[in-house]
């Protein structure tokens, strides 16, 4: 393969490493994000577990961290798994945008075969360590966030711009992964919530992503949705909608009886600023405006989720 061919204009970059390129393949910053969602998710289920009632003594609070430590860790095994999957199935389309253009699939140097065994080694490792650390339903959650990333999500990117509704799914499941392998119930409000609220949160986070490279994203043949709105009027009024409906579900543990005054003063606040922030792309349309929702975005998860964790009531 030409290496040429995934590189930018300008000087040839360094070959950083196979260490650094492994590492990459993850995709950390995105894999953070899955840590934690991962780890709040766990956070949020004990007190809504039998074991909650038991006094907290040190034994007790090391099993907890080597839980949550455990659920998070195997969703971002099986993440790596994915996200690395993904950038071999993208390569040639990386090499297109500036962005992604220096990627070891893209540039070629690092292959198939090597792809194959990180994903292997990554998605049985992460399952085991779901199934260790937390139970078969969380392992089980887990693969399917793996399938739906790889064999559905992906190749709909070059298809239709509903791809980001569907890979909306495996993205909102680590929050579940780590509520369910703490031993709480699938079906219990705060559980539900914590899927909805992240469902919902991916649109207009993903959208002002997606209006801020739509450019590169055209030329690589993605569907995005500012790629075939090009006056953003579809994609503004959708970053709006979901943002109202994140805020909407947000709600639902308070509404429970599950969450306490303190998560209902931080997630209504949280919510109008990240709305505000839609708002703002909805009126200007612009990189400026899609920058801020981006940033809204990356705020808005941590501090309401955080919230929910810390501000539990148990007449839910």
């Amino acid at each position: 393969m030409n290496q040429s061919q995934g590189q930018t204009n300008g000087p040839p970059q360094a070959d950083p490493g196979i260490v650094s390129d492994l590492y990459q393949l993850a995709k950390p910053r995105l894999s953070l994000l899955v840590v934690i969602t991962a780890a709040l998710g766990v956070g949020a289920a004990w007190p809504f577990t039998g074991e909650y009632t038991r006094p907290l003594t040190s034994p007790e609070m090391l099993d907890r961290i080597l839980q949550m430590l455990g659920l998070s860790g195997g969703t971002a095994l099986l993440a790596a798994a994915a996200n690395a999957l993904n950038q071999f199935w993208e390569r040639k389309s990386d090499r297109l945008m500036q962005r992604t253009a220096t990627r070891a699939t893209a540039t070629g140097r690092i292959g198939g075969s090597v792809i194959f065994v990180y994903s292997i080694v990554t998605g049985v490792c992460g399952t085991a360590l779901l199934a260790l650390a937390g139970n078969r339903l969380a392992a089980i959650l887990g693969v399917l966030s793996l399938v739906l990333y790889v064999l559905i999500y992906t190749p709909l990117k070059k298809r239709t711009s509903l791809n980001t509704l569907v890979g909306a799914i495996p993205g909102a499941l680590p929050p579940l992964i780590g509520w369910c392998g703490a031993g709480a119930p699938w079906d219990h409000p705060v559980g539900l919530s914590l899927f909805g609220i992240l469902f919902a949160w991916q649109i207009p986070h993903f959208l002002a992503i997606a209006w801020m490279y739509r450019e590169e994203y055209e030329k690589a043949g993605f569907r995005m949705l500012p790629v075939i709105d090009p006056e953003g009027h579809q994609t503004a009024r959708a970053a709006l909608m979901w943002s109202l409906l994140m805020c909407a579900v947000s709600l639902v543990p308070v509404l429970s009886g599950a969450a306490g005054v303190i998560y209902l003063v931080v997630a209504s606040a949280m919510g109008a600023f990240m709305t505000l922030r839609a708002l703002g792309l909805a009126i200007q349309r612009d990189r400026i405006s899609a920058r801020r929702l981006f940033f809204a975005s990356i705020i808005y998860l941590p501090i309401v989720l955080g919230a929910l964790v810390a501000n539990p009531s148990l007449r839910g």
